[in-house]
């Protein structure tokens, strides 16, 4: 068997592709956000080497007891999912995973750009939809730049069953061009 050779960045990709595909495709939440933040975190410690760094674990203004408490947080569901040797019988609240998940994809999304320079499919698909299903997030934004530009793209009107369905046929087109 011929050996296959990867990098980080790579594996963070497909990653990111497939967290989005089962995003909407409603698929496990824990299986999204167990996958997505391995993404993450691959980028994180990429985008070291490279000044891209991610906004949900940098975040600004936070003494150094607040950021090591910030971390923990942001990672305990992650950290939930991969572990049992401390809490072999915890338990975790998942509701509020969707939309933790859905920020973790997008801030994933954002530094694979900044570290790649380029955007899967589905890495822009749902970055549409995401600006579009929370402009309140934006709103400090410039009204006419790129951000602009996403929601026009109206996603959060679309079901997820037609995004899901869209981004299969991107699939089918771009294999047909390579």
């Amino acid at each position: 068997m011929n050996p296959v050779w990867i990098d980080k960045t790579d594996v963070a990709e497909r990653q990111i592709i497939e967290a989005v595909r089962l995003f909407f495709e409603n698929r496990d939440p824990v299986v999204i956000h167990t996958i997505i933040c391995s993404a993450h975190q691959i980028l994180v410690d990429v985008g070291q080497d490279c000044g891209v760094s991610s906004a949900i674990k940098n975040p600004e203004g936070l003494s150094r007891e607040q950021f090591r408490e910030h971390i923990r947080a942001v990672n305990s569901p992650y950290n939930f999912f991969k572990h049992a040797d401390k809490d072999p019988k915890g338990k975790l609240n998942i509701a509020p995973i969707h939309r933790f998940s859905s920020d973790f994809i997008l801030d994933a999304i954002l530094m694979f750009q900044g570290i790649a320079g380029s955007l899967p499919l589905e890495a822009k698909v749902f970055w549409a939809w995401f600006v579009d299903t929370y402009p309140e997030d934006f709103e400090d934004c410039s009204k006419d730049g790129a951000l602009e530009a996403l929601k026009e793209f109206g996603l959060a009107d679309w079901d997820f069953p037609k995004i899901h369905q869209f981004l299969m046929f991107g699939s089918l087109v771009g294999e047909i061009h390579d």
